[in-house]
């Protein structure tokens, strides 16, 4: 795949899937969207939204636990976007449930680099928040994702929070999260986000970058430090 002809110019792809409950995240998505476009860059949006859950069959529903750790669909729609569109990077938000980190594999297939937004801690705690019942808890990254599981931790459902922690840990084995690039929010996300090399490295600090998010005012960007407000958005496959 050719780059495009104007190296100052990009074609971005980015990727994300919607909460049934909007959240800050979605903010985000349309903000950094329309701040490339207004540099001059062309962006593709690639969305999915889970309230496409509520339409689904019963086999359907009885597959989401399996599409949500690794989805076909999302795979040859990605490879197609960027054959199409001659995509330079592609840039993920969330993937949470049915576009899956299918993604990754799929944009790294085709030679085009990942670059992950961090919005919270659900690399390394599967509810999201490393907050349980109403104190900060890091269990799972000083013992292992077993953890949540035993304590129910995602929706007090110890079957909804094994699918997260099984996702997590085979996307670990595979080594695809030390092939992506990171951009986290604030210092203090990073350094939590790096926890995850506690026992082994899975994530290369060195791609890990800090940038706020912003707003727009007057016509400009302007960024702002911290959390989103994304993180009390909590679904996954039931």
């Amino acid at each position: 795949m050719e780059p495009t002809s104007n190296p100052t110019r990009q074609n971005v792809l980015i990727v994300h899937n919607y909460y049934q409950i909007p959240g800050g995240e979605d903010t985000v998505v349309k903000n950094e969207k329309k701040l490339l476009e207004d540099n001059g860059h062309k962006v593709i949006l690639y969305t999915r939204d889970n309230s496409e859950i509520k339409k689904m069959n019963l086999f359907g529903k009885l597959l989401l636990p399996i599409i949500s750790v690794y989805n076909p669909r999302t795979s040859r729609e990605i490879k197609r976007i960027i054959r199409e569109h001659q995509i330079d990077i592609v840039h993920v938000h969330n993937t949470i449930n049915l576009i899956s980190p299918s993604v990754y594999y799929a944009a790294l297939s085709c030679g085009v680099p990942v670059v992950k937004t961090v919005h919270n801690f659900r690399l390394i705690c599967p509810a999201g928040l490393l907050y349980r019942e109403g104190h900060v808890c890091e269990e799972c990254v000083r013992k292992g994702l077993r953890c949540a599981v035993r304590h129910g931790c995602y929706r007090n459902s110890r079957a909804q929070t094994l699918i997260l922690a099984a996702n997590l840990l085979l996307h670990r084995a595979t080594g695809i999260y030390g092939r992506l690039h990171y951009i986290c929010l604030t210092d203090f996300n990073r350094d939590k986000l790096l926890t995850i090399n506690n026992r082994r490295k899975i994530i290369d600090p060195l791609r890990v970058f800090v940038k706020p998010n912003f707003t727009f005012f007057d016509g400009g960007a302007v960024s702002r430090a911290g959390s989103d407000g994304e993180g009390s958005n909590q679904e996954v496959a039931t």
